[in-house]
């Protein structure tokens, strides 16, 4: 499924960063892409990286709503 829709990056691609060694959303743009752009993805792929490195500790943020 696409996470990612600006850069069409999936959950696979996503999952198989995490799994490759990255912890931090940073770390998954720089692999795959996900979460480099508009930030709309950022929860989905932090809550991926929760999932497959429990280790990373990934801590969840909510986006805030703009007034």
């Amino acid at each position: 499924m696409i996470i990612c829709h600006c850069m069409r990056v999936t959950d696979r691609e996503i999952r198989q960063a995490a799994r490759t060694g990255a912890c931090t959303r940073t770390e998954v743009s720089d692999r795959c892409g996900a979460a480099a752009c508009c930030g709309g993805c950022a929860p989905a792929v932090d809550e991926i990286l929760a999932e497959e490195n429990p280790a990373a500790r990934v801590t969840l943020v909510p986006l805030r709503k703009s007034a």
